[in-house]
């Protein structure tokens, strides 16, 4: 009865969740001493929770949690887990932390969370991570940030944001926090005050902030001059401005407070300066910077690379132009030289002004909280240029740019867009730079792009896009230059980009195991830049034909490096300088070592789609099945023969054998009558000496 009672009392508490599992003593997840330190390894187990888990209490140890499926942390999600003192949570997927989640985690010192879907850090977010100095948070889509998320952590040095969708940092984010290294690299920030940010941070050793959209106005003055004065041996990342057109490509550390901020009163403003026509393009100037950034993992703050420039003589090049205006008072339109606008109303709360050598009309909508294309009143149809970023925008209607027949230029960026029905771009085709970055679409179809046919400059990079249909880009024949990065992307397409030329693309930090070769990559015949750092590259047979179609490119066109993520053997290394041998074993097991040269089953030449890479070359079945037949008729051929040679061998040797036998009898008796007759007083004892009785020889033979 006892018995019973036992076991019902642990059924119950299996049932409540109250039992917990030891993760090393039931070897759930690898437990191992690293120079003197436990690690706590459980990548890639499937968890969706912890609370069933418990590590040891008797040491402290690093907790290794990444690859699983944590997608949301609940409060007391590491109750049983006190003793951490670094937390691992890569690539879970994960998107919300609730606050409270980290309690009981007071002896943390690093916490990891990059590569996930965290979208904003609240208030309490970090909640018991009293300890904590290092937080890692890159790679994931954060865009709010609390100004008070970080108040309580009072020992935190490190902080690494990059590459999130961060446009502004808050007010007294920094507030009681010693920051000594700072990383926004990538983001969406324009500006960076002093007052309440730049000042909480005096002790500041190391702050990266390249590649983000700089508008090197005024405001930035005070960022300028507070980056003189860091010291010397500070590592700083270098500032480059994205606005106004003027000083697109400048570094900010050598453009003057003067340029930063003219004199409103007199001379000509040129920071709408739009980008040139494709006839003034084709006339001769001097030499124009590519639109790339260099490489983060290359050293973005060395010397200049064939995409950065600090050349304050050049001007950045047009497919990165970006339209930025001024307001003007009462919304009514006026020119760069201050003639007019005349018979053109200006849509409010837009600023209009005339841009370009056509003198067209350039309609600044930026910022201003506009829900919908259909709610600029009066529609400004004459528009060469729209500037729509930056506003409340969810979706493109199919009739809402009906009218817009002389577009050059649209930006839809920086909005919430998550629908573009098909044919909404029917009629632009003179429209050459289309900006739709920083949304939420997730598919792309070629019905999206119907009537884009004179498109130069695509971006829809820092979107949720995880399908692109085959063909997507084909309604777009003249696209040279098309951003994807940062997206959800884990395959591209066959014919992905057959019919168009590009000449630039960007597939960083996206989730690619591996691209194709043919089909999709041997399409990209004019490609000169392309962009692939920051994938989860699977270092196996796959990625052999991708390796070579790499090793056949210029060393200018691949940016930065390639590092595999699995598997673990060659975990962060350059799949460029891992031997084809090593990531695929079994394929070239099946070829002799002496044909690979001449007939590599990895050729890049052929025409077929992948699969061919990585099969043996095959023998055609009209030339197989004549030549079995020919081997099959001569061994029919060789085993008649063989028969006929025995059996005439056998009649022969049956003859040899009569002849030797009768030969034989005669010698014999030849013998016995030479013993006879010389038989005397010297041989009368020599037939007896020698053993020989010819009469019983003779018998014998003869039976014989």
């Amino acid at each position: 009865m006892l018995l019973w009672i036992v076991l019902l009392n642990a059924a119950l508490c299996v049932a409540s969740g109250n039992v917990t599992r030891d993760v090393c003593k039931e070897q759930i997840c690898s437990c191992n001493e690293v120079e003197g330190d436990l690690h706590i390894d459980c990548e890639k187990k499937s968890f969706n929770t912890l609370r069933h888990l418990t590590g040891p209490s008797s040491q402290f140890y690093h907790l290794l949690l990444h690859g699983n499926s944590l997608s949301r942390l609940f409060p007391n999600e590491f109750a049983n887990f006190y003793n951490a003192v670094s937390l691992h949570l890569e690539n879970n997927g994960l998107h919300d932390i609730v606050p409270g989640a980290f309690l009981g985690l007071q002896l943390v010192k690093r916490l990891h969370i990059n590569n996930n879907k965290i979208r904003s850090f609240r208030k309490s977010t970090f909640l018991g991570l009293d300890d904590l100095e290092y937080l890692q948070a890159d790679f994931n889509l954060l865009r709010d940030i609390d100004p008070a998320v970080f108040r309580d952590l009072n020992k935190l040095e490190v902080l690494i944001l990059n590459d999130n969708l961060i446009s502004a940092l808050p007010i007294n984010v920094f507030q009681h926090v010693p920051i000594t290294h700072l990383d926004l690299r990538g983001n969406r920030i324009k500006t960076l005050p002093y007052e309440g940010i730049l000042e909480q941070i005096p002790g500041i050793a190391e702050v990266l902030l390249e590649d983000n959209p700089w508008d090197c106005n005024c405001d930035l003055v005070s960022l300028k001059e507070w980056l003189e004065n860091i010291p010397h041996n500070a590592l700083i990342g270098r500032v480059i401005c994205e606005a106004p057109t003027r000083l697109q490509g400048n570094d900010l550390n050598e453009t003057s407070e003067a340029e930063l901020c003219p004199s409103q009163s007199g001379g000509v403003d040129t920071s709408l300066v739009a980008p040139p026509t494709q006839e003034e393009a084709s006339q001769p100037r001097g030499p124009r910077p590519t639109p790339y950034k260099p490489s983060r993992e290359a050293g973005g703050g060395g010397a200049p690379t064939p995409g950065s420039h600090n050349s304050k003589s050049q001007s950045k090049s047009r497919e990165n132009w970006q339209l930025k205006t001024k307001p003007t008072p009462g919304g009514a339109g006026v020119s760069g030289d201050g003639e007019q606008l005349r018979n053109v109303t200006c849509p409010q709360p837009c600023s209009c002004r005339l841009v370009g050598s056509r003198r067209g009309l350039g309609v600044n909508c930026e910022g201003k909280k506009i829900e919908s294309l259909s709610n600029l009143k009066p529609k400004p149809l004459a528009a060469l240029e729209l500037n729509m970023r930056d506003n409340n925008i969810h979706a493109v209607k199919k009739n809402q740019l009906l009218g817009y027949s002389s577009l050059n230029l649209l930006d839809l960026g920086g909005n919430n867009i998550k629908v573009i029905d098909n044919s909404t771009f029917q009629n632009q085709s003179e429209l050459r730079w289309l900006y739709m970055d920083k949304n939420y679409l997730d598919t792309l179809v070629a019905e999206m792009f119907v009537g884009l046919v004179n498109l130069e400059y695509l971006s829809l990079e820092y979107n949720d896009i995880q399908l692109i249909v085959a063909g997507a880009f084909s309604p777009m024949p003249n696209l040279r230059v098309l951003f994807l990065n940062n997206n959800l992307l884990k395959s591209l397409p066959a014919d992905a980009f057959l019919g168009i030329s590009l000449s630039k693309i960007s597939l960083h930090n996206n989730y690619f195991p591996y691209l194709p070769v043919a089909g999709v990559l041997d399409q990209l015949n004019s490609i000169i830049m392309i962009d692939l750092h920051g994938n989860p590259w699977d270092c196996s047979c796959n990625i052999v034909p991708f390796k070579q179609w790499t090793e056949k490119l210029g060393a200018d066109v691949i940016v930065s490096d390639l590092k595999c993520e699995s598997p673990e053997r060659f975990w962060k290394r350059d799949f460029r300088y891992v031997r084809n041998d090593l990531m695929c074993p079994k394929l070239y097991e099946r070829v002799p070592p002496t044909s690979q040269s001449k007939n590599s089953t990895f050729t890049l030449d052929s025409g077929t789609r992948s699969n061919s890479y990585l099969e043996p070359n095959r023998v055609s079945i009209s030339v197989l099945v004549p030549g079995l037949l020919l081997v099959f008729v001569t061994s029919a051929f060789t085993v008649v023969g063989m028969l006929v040679f025995i059996l005439r061998n056998r009649k022969r040797s049956k003859r040899r054998d009569g002849n030797s036998s009768a030969s034989e009898i005669n010698s014999l008796q030849t013998v016995c009558d030479s013993s006879y007759w010389h038989s005397g007083p010297y041989h009368a004892d020599g037939g007896a000496h020698r053993g020989f009785d010819c009469s019983t020889h003779l018998s014998t033979t003869n039976d014989a």
